[in-house]
C-alpha cells in the first residue's frame, strides 16, 4: 500500500520553535465571492465529509503525485497505452495514485475545517484558493518592478507551489491554535518526558565564556578600535564581568554558556560565527576583536565542559511546548480519521487515465 509520508514531528526540542514561527498567509476572498461557489454533486470528483473536492484541485494532485507512481514501474510499464489501468498484484496504478491524492485531500481538509471552527481562518474553495495565487503573483510582480523593489521567497507561485505554501502555513496556524486553546500540559509530564530522554538534552561540547561587544562604525572606528584592544588586555588579568562592565561602561558584556543543543545563535542565526569560535575556544583563551554584525567583538573562554546535559528547569518551557504540539498533532489525526471519504459524480480513474 502506497503512503503518502507527512513531514513527522519534530523529535528534538530546539526544532519546537519552529512552530511559534508562524507564517502570515495573504488572504484569500473567502465567502465575499457569490460566483466562487463550491462545486455541486455534478461537479464534484468526492467529498470529504460533506465538502465537495472539484476536478481541478483533484487533476492538480494527482499531477503532483503522479512521478510516486511512474518511480514503483519500469519504463516499459509506464510508456505502455494503458499503463494507469493495467493490474499488477491485483492493483492498478490509478488506484495507488488515487490513494494519495485522498490522502492528501483528507488532511488538508481536516486543516481547513479546524482553521474556520479556531477561527484561524475564513472558509474558501479551490478556486478561491488559486485566485489568491493569480493576485500573490500580480503583487510580487509590482514589487519587483518598484523602485528597490525586495521579494523573499518566491517570485512567482504555480498552483502545485502554492497550494503546498498554504497549506504548510495553515498546519503550522492550527497547530498553534490547538497548542493555546485546546492542550495543557502539567510538571509531572514535563519531567516525565525529560527523565526518559536523557539523550535529547545532552550535548558533547559546552563552553563559557566572557562576550564583548562594541559599537562600530567607519567614523569612530579608531576609538572603537582602542577600546577593543583595552578590554582584550583587560580581559588577560580578570574573568570578572563586574569589574570588565564597570571599567568600559560603553560595552555591552555578557557571560554566556553555551554549547551544541543550545548555541544561542537565534532564529536568523545572526550568532553563528560566535559559536563556531568559541566552540573551538580553550579555557583562558582570548579571541578578537572581530567585527561581526555590525559591531566589533572579543570573547574570553573561561571554563569548558564535555558530555553535559541541559537542566530541567532551562528547557521546561521548550518541553512543555513539545508535548502540547503532539496533543494537538493526535487532534488533526483524529479528525483527519472523521473525516470520511464518499464518491462524487467524475471519475476519478478518468482524470488520472487523461494525465
Amino acid at each position: 500500500m502506497v503512503r503518502l509520508k507527512r513531514r513527522p514531528f519534530p523529535a528534538a526540542v530546539g526544532t519546537i520553535s519552529v512552530l511559534t514561527a508562524v507564517l502570515v498567509l495573504a488572504g484569500c476572498a473567502k465567502g465575499n465571492d457569490p460566483a466562487a461557489e463550491k462545486p455541486d454533486s455534478e461537479d464534484a470528483v468526492l467529498y470529504v465529509g460533506d465538502e465537495p473536492v472539484s476536478e481541478a484541485e483533484y487533476r492538480m494532485l494527482a499531477e503532483k503525485y503522479s512521478n510516486q507512481i511512474y518511480m514503483q514501474y519500469t519504463t516499459e510499464q509506464v510508456n505502455s497505452a494503458d499503463f494507469w489501468q493495467t493490474e499488477t498484484d491485483g492493483t492498478a496504478p490509478w488506484e495507488l495514485l488515487d490513494e494519495l491524492v485522498q490522502e492528501e485531500l483528507q488532511y488538508n481538509y481536516t486543516l481547513k475545517d479546524l482553521a474556520v471552527e479556531l477561527s484561524v481562518e475564513e472558509d474558501y474553495t479551490y478556486q478561491e484558493l488559486m485566485e489568491d495565487r493569480e493576485q500573490e503573483n500580480a503583487d510580487r510582480e509590482e514589487t519587483l518592478g518598484s523602485e528597490e523593489g525586495v521579494v523573499y521567497g518566491l517570485t512567482d507561485f504555480d498552483e502545485q507551489t502554492y497550494y503546498e505554501y498554504w497549506y504548510s502555513n495553515l498546519e503550522t496556524q492550527v497547530t498553534n491554535a490547538l497548542v493555546e486553546k485546546e492542550t495543557s500540559v502539567t510538571e509531572e509530564e514535563c519531567r516525565a518526558y525529560y527523565d526518559d530522554n536523557p539523550d535529547t538534552f545532552s550535548y558533547e561540547d559546552g563552553v563559557t565564556v566572557l562576550y564583548a561587544e562594541f559599537p562600530y562604525t567607519q567614523d569612530d572606528s579608531a576609538e572603537s578600535d582602542v577600546q577593543a584592544q583595552r578590554m582584550k588586555k583587560a580581559m588577560e588579568s580578570t574573568d570578572s564581568l563586574s569589574e570588565l562592565s564597570e571599567a568600559f561602561p560603553d560595552a555591552s558584556l555578557q557571560k554566556l554558556d553555551l554549547n551544541s543543543l543550545d548555541t544561542q545563535e537565534g532564529m536568523s542565526g545572526v550568532y553563528t560565527y560566535r559559536w563556531q569560535t568559541a566552540s573551538q575556544m580553550q579555557e583562558g583563551q582570548i579571541f578578537g576583536p572581530y567585527e561581526d554584525n555590525g559591531m566589533l567583538c572579543i570573547m574570553k573562554c573561561t571554563d569548558r565542559t564535555g558530555d553535559g546535559s541541559l537542566d530541567f528547569a532551562a528547557v521546561k518551557g521548550q518541553i512543555e511546548r513539545y508535548l502540547q504540539a503532539g496533543q494537538a498533532q493526535e487532534i488533526i489525526a483524529d479528525r483527519m480519521e472523521d473525516a470520511q471519504i464518499s464518491p462524487g459524480s467524475i471519475s476519478p480513474e478518468e482524470i488520472i487515465v487523461s494525465l
